[in-house]
């Protein structure tokens, strides 16, 4: 049965950029928050989209099966399994080492390896097929709105040019000489430039397959694009649409939570039979809160409400 988020996590999740993640030879542009009570996971391979929202009951029935002997409160499991993935994102390697994934009919479940104070740690994120709606949400209206406004800044940058053309064509005109021969260019012609375009450049792009994820200006411009509405006292809209500002800081460092090192799982490391205390796990409490790291207060409104 296809998932999606409840309404709170799904707007949270749609103000954070999409990152990459390289797990062996498969690549997935993902989204993730992490609360005290809970987490929301958003992936794609750009052939599907998988997604989970899990919960605190959840996540400690899990934990209590895959981590037998570490004894923690769901906090504890959530700040270091958050000290795993986020470094993971936009790391060509990182991903290698604690995680693996694979696919089932019903699921793509994906797998952490790691160690805790000396003691195995797993996880597995159970990610269910994304409805039709989250995906068009967080993936295809975005992209649609993007181009749109590529297109846009296109057009103004070719009115530009051909006044830029004008201006140089009255200078010379009136018996301007340029000096330095290297800076001499041709007029520009739209029509010819987007054939050239689209023979070498679009061409080498479609050929390659690969995914490069988005840029830093294009995290940008899907920011502008999704985020709300800024709302004046009043309750009316304000603001251009037209202005594209840059993304929020909380968004951007969000990927960057300088909690401690994890550290890879030894093959063939034998079975452990002592306990952690909870005081050397690492806790989500221990640094300031953040929008995305409230405890719930209502179920129904979502993990970050």
């Amino acid at each position: 049965q296809d998932m999606s988020f409840s309404q709170g996590t799904d707007a949270q999740l749609l103000q954070l950029p999409w990152r990459m993640l390289r797990i062996g030879d498969c690549t997935f542009l993902g989204k993730v928050c992490f609360a005290e009570s809970g987490y929301a996971l958003l992936l794609s391979d750009l052939s599907s989209v998988w997604c989970e929202e899990a919960e605190a009951d959840a996540i400690q029935e899990r934990a209590r099966k895959l981590n037998k002997r570490l004894k923690a409160p769901v906090s504890s499991f959530l700040s270091y399994l958050s000290q795993i993935v986020f470094p993971a994102l936009d790391s060509k390697d990182n991903g290698q080492n604690v995680f693996s994934c694979h696919r089932t009919e019903a699921e793509l479940v994906l797998q952490v390896k790691s160690q805790l104070s000396g003691l195995p740690f797993y996880w597995n994120f159970h990610c269910k097929e994304a409805k039709v709606s989250t995906v068009c949400r967080h993936l295809v209206n975005p992209l649609m709105s993007m181009a749109e406004a590529l297109e846009r800044q296109n057009q103004e940058l070719y009115l530009l040019l051909g006044k830029k053309d004008a201006e140089i064509q009255e200078y010379q005109d009136s018996g301007a000489v340029l000096t330095r021969g290297r800076l001499k260019t041709e007029v520009f012609d739209e029509l010819k430039f987007q054939e050239s375009f689209m023979a070498e450049k679009v061409q080498v792009l479609s050929k390659s397959g690969e995914t490069h994820g988005f840029s830093e200006q294009l995290q940008r411009l899907y920011h502008a694009l999704t985020a709300p509405a800024p709302v004046n006292p009043k309750g009316e809209d304000v603001g251009d649409s037209d202005n594209l500002p840059p993304v929020a800081e909380s968004n951007r460092e969000n990927t960057n939570i300088p909690f401690g090192k994890t550290e890879p799982t030894q093959e063939g490391a034998g079975p452990e039979t002592s306990q952690v205390p909870q005081s050397s796990l690492p806790c989500l409490t221990h640094r300031p809160p953040t929008a995305a790291s409230k405890p719930k207060k209502k179920k129904a409104k979502g993990l970050f409400t």
